[in-house]
């Protein structure tokens, strides 16, 4: 099965093509610009390097959040656009639970964390069972010091919000964390790909209009409203 992969999720943009055996074609953009003016020009790389035309792809994948929220609407507008007129199938995939299939250190919990700005991050606890990375509780967001309060043993952490944020994590946690390598803080490609393939294979596809954005906590435009002010 052919995938199509978008993450727009962070500052860095990421567009791929894998298959069952791997990725075929991946453009990684991290200039800081909005999405909106280059996706469409890394799907084209990615379709054209894959050598395999859009219209034998059979399925998309986007990361649905957390992440910056103009940057995750304009992903997932993208991905349910190019399904809709392929007549083809959607899946979403969290960020963080894209982060943690990207672990690779043999600590009790992998704990991605992403900036969640303010102060704040994103975050959730995970373990390796059978293989596979299975979520412990629910996703949060906190201060740095509350996610470390809220481990309890070797903890491998990863994502933006890690590197951030790690002198907090040292100071709380000493040996019992552990970080990844920064080349592992980028959601990749075919990672995405590889969530989604087994959703597809699970046959948990969703409808186009439950690929939404997955947000923890309010816009600043709702929070705004909420108190009263003008948007």
């Amino acid at each position: 099965m052919k995938i199509l992969a978008v993450d727009t999720s962070t500052s860095t943009c990421t567009v791929g093509i894998a298959n069952a055996e791997g990725i075929l074609a991946e453009s990684v953009d991290s200039n800081g610009q909005t999405h909106a003016r280059h996706l469409m020009g890394m799907v084209h790389r990615s379709i054209a390097a894959s050598g395999i035309p859009i219209r034998e792809i059979d399925g998309f994948a986007v990361v649905t959040g957390p992440g910056t929220f103009t940057g995750l609407r304009i992903g997932i507008s993208t991905i349910k656009g190019l399904a809709y007129a392929l007549s083809k199938p959607a899946v979403g995939v969290t960020s963080l639970s894209a982060l943690a299939a990207q672990a690779d250190l043999p600590t009790k919990f992998v704990c991605p964390v992403m900036d969640a700005r303010r102060n704040e991050v994103y975050y959730g606890l995970y373990v390796s069972e059978g293989g596979e990375m299975s979520q412990v509780g629910m996703h949060h967001v906190a201060s740095p010091s509350e996610l470390a309060g809220d481990v309890r043993g070797s903890c491998q952490f990863i994502g933006n919000g890690a590197r951030l944020y790690r002198e907090t994590f040292e100071a709380a946690l000493g040996s019992l964390a552990r970080f990844s390598h920064p080349c592992r803080d980028i959601i990749r490609a075919e990672t995405i790909a590889r969530l989604a393939l087994r959703q597809f294979r699970k046959n948990e596809t969703q409808t186009l209009s439950a690929v939404v954005p997955y947000y923890i906590r309010k816009s600043e435009a709702e929070r705004h409203v909420k108190h009263g002010g003008n948007v």
